[in-house]
């Protein structure tokens, strides 16, 4: 009955949806302070003074910088599931699914490279099921929702045809497809002299050359 009133409560309610909001407030905040200063430099003091709040009160709702790193990693993971959703309802075969998901991942890192970064270094550490904050759990699960498409879709083109048979058991395949995405993409972006230099080739052009070898290695012999 008490759990009844006090989701009735307007008072209550209010008062939830001004947390959650200066919570998204902190969080704005800290994007940009790292985003200019880098993880590594950056400290609460700077984002209370960013988010005009004082820096006791940010320790209120991100009690570590483990737990804040986290919180952003999981913002940046709903926005690439949300993304690799639109894209598994608007590509018909297995095969074309797997290779939008590649370039859905790729546009991600152009247009948030912020979280492209932060994620990078989330997913360069062990996981720990028994010491994980909700913030960390959460990203965890995004992050699994991420890859779980991929499987989907390499399941969808196995059944379809489009994809061959011999790619396997699709959970390896999609942690390989997602590993050589990843790396090609830190690549790609970040040694784009390298590869105008010695090879002739922008980042797009790699890009697309890689996916050219990724279609290549996933797609059923007709």
């Amino acid at each position: 009955m008490a759990d009844t009133v006090s989701k009735n409560n307007p008072v209550r309610t209010r008062r939830d949806e001004e947390k959650e909001m200066r919570r998204q407030d902190i969080l704005d905040a800290a994007e940009r302070v790292i985003a200019k200063q880098g993880w590594d430099q950056t400290d609460f003091g700077k984002i209370a003074a960013r988010a005009r709040l004082s820096r006791s009160l940010v320790y209120v709702y991100f009690p570590t910088r483990e737990d804040l790193f986290h919180a952003v990693c999981r913002r940046g993971l709903e926005d690439l599931e949300r993304r690799f959703a639109t894209v598994m309802a608007t590509h018909a075969t297995g095969l074309e699914q797997c290779m939008a998901l590649g370039r859905a991942y790729f546009a991600f890192a152009r247009e948030e490279p912020l979280y492209f970064e932060l994620i990078s270094q989330f997913h360069a550490k062990d996981l720990d099921p028994d010491d994980e904050s909700e913030n960390e759990q959460q990203a965890n699960e995004h992050g699994r929702g991420c890859i779980g498409q991929v499987v989907q879709a390499l399941a969808n083109g196995i059944a379809d045809g489009s994809i061959a048979k011999s790619v396997g058991d699709p959970r390896p395949a999609a942690v390989s497809i997602w590993a050589f995405t990843h790396g090609l993409i830190q690549i790609a972006s970040r040694k784009e002299c390298m590869l105008q230099e010695f090879f002739q080739l922008n980042t797009a052009q790699m890009m697309e050359h890689g996916f050219a070898l990724m279609r290549g290695s996933l797609a059923a012999k007709r």
